[in-house]
């Protein structure tokens, strides 16, 4: 199957570096990771920017997912990394690029930064508060919280992706999203058996229904919950 937003027509990754935040179900760089699998030394130590990405162009119909293997709104990221990453989007002004990350409350304190091509994401799982053995991110309120400040003070269109999705409130998680304002949502279950607190499907389908009322979504990979097999 398909894991890549169907949506994108291709990915990028001019930042490297370490990822600090340490989800346990990170296709990129968790245990089970592709860095890790592969041993990608691109993707250790500290974050630093890569020349030779940095010079490529895209045009008209490029939509490019950029950094999708090391998030680069995490706090050890410098501002000035993020501009030299903005100016290189900038240099392709009829493409599209998806921002995407679990340190959306970086977003407000450099949103008049962020080109106008961009379109600002965050993954969301679940409504409700995780636990450090996840994921050393902001909590899943404060990252809604952000893209809701987002969503109010830009025009810029906004995505919220929910994989893996969590056990959560299906009304409030919702609501939460609705206020977001969002372009599109994307939802799935968990690739790579991690065992997370997964929402039974029933649950899911009904989330999913009260999301098509506001916006479009994207099913990644929909099963039953682990524990339901």
């Amino acid at each position: 199957m398909n894991r890549m937003f169907p949506f994108i027509t291709g990915t990028e990754n001019p930042l490297g570096g370490k990822c600090p935040g340490g989800c346990v179900y990170c296709w990129a760089q968790g245990e089970k990771g592709l860095a890790q699998r592969h041993k990608m030394a691109k993707y250790e130590g500290p974050p630093r920017l890569y020349p030779k990405v940095l010079k490529k162009r895209y045009g008209a119909g490029d939509f490019i997912f950029d950094c999708d293997m090391r998030d680069k709104y995490s706090p050890d990221v410098p501002d000035e990394m993020i501009f030299e990453i903005y100016r290189w989007q900038m240099m392709s002004p009829f493409a599209r690029f998806l921002d995407l990350t679990k340190w959306p409350t970086r977003y407000p304190s450099l949103l008049s930064r962020v080109p106008k091509n961009v379109v600002i994401g965050a993954t969301v799982e679940t409504n409700r508060p995780t636990t450090m053995k996840i994921s050393r991110a902001p909590s899943p309120m404060a990252r809604l919280e952000a893209m809701k400040y987002v969503a109010q003070n830009t025009d810029h269109r906004t995505f919220v992706s929910v994989e893996p999705i969590m056990d959560f409130d299906v009304a409030e998680f919702a609501s939460l999203i609705r206020a977001v304002l969002p372009w599109k949502v994307a939802v799935g279950y968990d690739n790579y058996e991690n065992g997370l607190d997964e929402p039974c499907l029933l649950k899911t389908e009904t989330f999913i229904e009260l999301l098509e009322e506001f916006t479009e979504v994207e099913r990644k990979t929909i099963r039953k919950a682990w524990w339901e097999k």
